[in-house]
């Protein structure tokens, strides 16, 4: 072990005694802050979500249709088997607008 005074020795055990005193004061207040940040959040009705930035998840939310059928109105996102109505046709006779009517190509 290598020679060390006795001054160093005690300002080492000083520093010691004051790193572990402040980690226990930024613990204290740190708990404080989230309890005022978590008390601000029921107040003012903010969600988690809104706290990070972020949209909620949806949960099985469907896809927007991208085919509609003129006669039964039934639509179809464009995922997975087609279905009766559009499959072995044209699909571009099915596309459906925003406003959800098929747009009819002639």
């Amino acid at each position: 072990m290598a020679y060390q005074s006795v001054e160093i020795a005690e300002l080492r055990a000083q520093q010691e005694a004051l790193d572990k005193q402040m980690s226990e004061i930024k613990e204290r207040e740190t708990s404080h802050v989230l309890r005022e940040i978590v008390l601000k959040m029921r107040e003012y009705g903010i969600s988690l979500n809104e706290l990070m930035g972020s949209k909620p998840a949806q949960l099985h939310s469907e896809p927007a249709a991208m085919y509609r059928d003129p006669v039964s109105g039934a639509t179809w996102s464009g995922r997975g088997r087609a279905p009766f109505w559009i499959a072995g046709k044209d699909r571009n006779q099915f596309l459906a607008d925003p406003r959800g009517t098929a747009q009819v190509m002639v």
